[in-house]
């Protein structure tokens, strides 16, 4: 049976989060939106999640 869309890309969607959270955090930054911590968190859980989905891709892809 062929893998679905999402677990084919688990890979790529874990590093888009990772980076999409990372330029959130350097686009707060450089607004000066620091204190705002609904972005901070915004930013914080796309890298978790990113570093999760790309891990598990990882894991079940065999190359782990």
């Amino acid at each position: 049976m062929k893998p679905s869309f999402l677990r084919r890309h688990l890979h790529h969607m874990g590093l888009a989060l990772v980076a999409a959270g990372a330029i959130l955090l350097l686009v707060a930054w450089l607004t000066g939106l620091t204190t705002v911590n609904a972005v901070l968190l915004a930013g914080l859980i796309f890298i978790v999640l990113g570093v999760v989905l790309y891990v598990r891709g990882a894991k079940k892809a065999g190359k782990y």
